[in-house]
C-alpha cells in the first residue's frame, strides 16, 4: 500500500503510478488479467447484464482483452469508448464492438472503434461500465490520466442511473491516504483489484 506526501502534486501522483505500474512483469499482468476475469463472470450482476461497457488495456493497465473475449462468448454485448469526434464536450461516446470491429488509433495512441453514430449506445442505457484509472484511495476517489474524459462521462451518471459504475486496477495503484481533488472529480462506488473488491457504502 502506497502512502504520499501531502505535498505531492497530481501529476507526480500519475507519473509515480503510471511506473510502478509499468514495472509489473508480464507474468504480473498475466496474474492480475486472469483474477479480475474470474472474478467479473462469476460476479451475479454481470451475469444478468447484457449491455456492458469497458475499454482496451493502455499503458499498463489492467489487460482486458480476455475478459472481452469472455463476455462475447457468453453473449454479452460489449461497447468500448470513442474520444468524442469535435473539441467539446470532453466527453466519450460508446460503440457497439464485435470481433469484426475496425479499430483506429486515437490521438492518444489508444485503440478505439471507427465512429458509426448505429453502433453508439446512449451512455445511461450500458447496464456495466468498467473504467480505467491510474490511481485510487480508500475513500473511492479516482485519479485518470488527465485527460477528464472519463470524469466528464461520467457526470452524466446521477447516482439513480440504472448503470453499475466500476474501476478496474491492479493492487499497486491503492494509495492509503486521500487523492488530491478537484471540483471536476468523480468517484466511483465500487473498484475490483486481483486481491479485493472495494465497495463504499456512501453509494448504496
Amino acid at each position: 500500500m502506497i502512502t504520499i506526501n501531502n505535498n505531492q502534486t497530481r501529476q507526480s501522483l500519475r507519473n509515480y503510478i503510471r511506473n510502478i505500474r509499468k514495472n509489473l512483469t508480464k507474468k504480473e499482468h498475466i496474474q492480475s488479467s486472469q483474477r479480475i476475469t474470474n472474478y467479473i463472470i462469476n460476479d451475479y450482476r454481470i451475469q444478468q447484464a447484457q449491455h456492458i461497457g469497458l475499454f482496451i488495456s493502455f499503458d499498463g493497465e489492467i489487460q482486458t482483452y480476455p475478459l472481452i473475449k469472455k463476455l462475447l462468448n457468453i453473449g454479452k454485448t460489449i461497447y468500448l469508448p470513442i474520444l468524442y469526434p469535435f473539441k467539446k464536450p470532453k466527453i466519450l461516446l460508446f460503440s457497439k464492438y464485435t470481433t469484426s470491429t475496425n479499430l483506429i488509433l486515437n490521438h492518444f495512441k489508444i485503440y478505439e472503434p471507427e465512429l458509426y453514430l448505429k453502433h453508439v449506445i446512449f451512455n445511461q442505457e450500458l447496464d456495466i461500465l468498467l473504467i480505467p484509472l491510474v490511481a485510487f484511495d480508500r475513500y473511492g476517489n479516482r485519479l485518470g490520466m488527465g485527460g477528464g474524459f472519463y470524469d466528464h462521462t461520467l457526470k452524466s451518471y446521477s447516482h439513480h442511473s440504472k448503470t453499475l459504475l466500476i474501476g478496474l486496477a491492479h493492487d499497486c495503484q491503492k494509495i492509503n491516504n486521500r487523492i488530491p481533488k478537484e471540483e471536476w472529480d468523480v468517484p466511483l462506488p465500487e473498484i475490483i483489484t486481483p486481491s479485493f473488491h472495494w465497495k463504499w457504502k456512501k453509494f448504496n
